[in-house]
């Protein structure tokens, strides 16, 4: 198998994926570890698209993950002659093409539609999750997490109260809350919230707000629509900064030395804040790395708030 494993980091088309380059094998392993095949037909050496595409999907760290843990990875060039040249033939894929996933059973037969076309991680992670319920898996934690992040559709609120940890621990936790960050508006203690408009409203975060005592009003950035609910007043939004403690309850815990998403960061620190344990909301290597650092083995830096994000996954994972 060894002669047909190929380490991607050498091809940038390719990302951080280690991908099997012969089909029959990938079949093989498939039917030994009970996993489907992510077959990717990629352009190799390719043109910008494809390129993107490593650097962006396939290099994103959760992304590759998921690939490496719940698939067999197998690439297919669809631009080289010989094995390559005939499965490309067999799935009817057309040469020097952009990338395209097919999600395959041990036999080769599609698990979920063709995907192609899209080539950002919001696309490519919801046919990942969809893959998993067709082949009878629960999808974890923080697939679902990542797919309601990246596909969501985003807007912002800001809520005035009289402690934004407690506003972050209670807002955080709602559902289609997407993000939290502590802030002033002149000189005010808020709540910058981000939210998926096509799962929530800024009037239903408000109202379940109020009700913790983490909506004394909404203040309202100059241009947009104001919001409206009963019993919160409005006011301007006026010199916002950011506070130095984001995520409070992450931040003073080891979890704090883990590189995380947004959303996990709002989760954990919403569940470290009600005394509940985070770690469903991790991945597997990120599980393993809160092992390490709690044994020495990885540093205690922050890594939490970094932009963006997966620029503080550490080497290794």
């Amino acid at each position: 198998m060894g002669s047909h494993l190929l380490v991607a980091q050498k091809q940038l088309e390719l990302g951080n994926v280690k991908w099997l380059r012969n089909l029959d094998e990938g079949k093989k392993v498939a039917m030994a570890q009970h996993k489907p095949i992510f077959l990717l037909f990629q352009e190799v050496p390719g043109c910008a698209t494809c390129r993107n595409f490593g650097e962006d999907v396939l290099s994103h760290p959760l992304i590759v993950e998921a690939i490496s843990t719940y698939f067999v990875p197998v690439a297919i060039f669809n631009n080289k002659n010989g094995h390559d040249a005939q499965v490309l033939a067999a799935y009817k894929e057309p040469a020097w093409n952009n990338p395209v996933i097919r999600i395959v059973d041990e036999g080769g037969k599609d698990l979920v539609p063709r995907h192609s076309g899209q080539y950002q991680p919001a696309s490519v992670v919801k046919t990942i999750n969809s893959a998993l319920i067709k082949s009878n898996r629960l999808i974890p934690e923080y697939l679902v997490l990542l797919e309601t992040e990246l596909n969501a559709d985003p807007a912002e609120l800001y809520l005035e109260m009289y402690c934004f940890w407690s506003g972050e621990k209670n807002i955080g936790a709602q559902a289609g809350v997407i993000y939290t960050e502590p802030g002033f508006s002149n000189g005010k203690e808020v709540v910058r919230v981000v939210f998926d408009e096509s799962a929530t409203s800024a009037e239903k975060i408000a109202a379940r707000a109020e009700k913790t005592g983490n909506a004394d009003a909404i203040h309202v950035k100059n241009g947009t629509a104001s919001v409206s609910v009963e019993g919160i007043k409005l006011a301007p939004l006026k010199n916002y900064t950011v506070d130095k403690d984001l995520h409070y309850y992450l931040k003073n815990s080891e979890y704090a030395a883990l590189p995380l998403s947004p959303i996990q960061a709002t989760r954990i620190n919403s569940a470290l804040g009600n005394g509940a344990s985070p770690t469903i909301y991790l991945s597997p290597l990120q599980q393993q790395m809160l092992k390490d650092i709690k044994a020495g083995k990885l540093s205690k830096k922050l890594r939490y708030a970094a932009q963006p994000w997966h620029s503080a996954w550490p080497s290794g994972y």
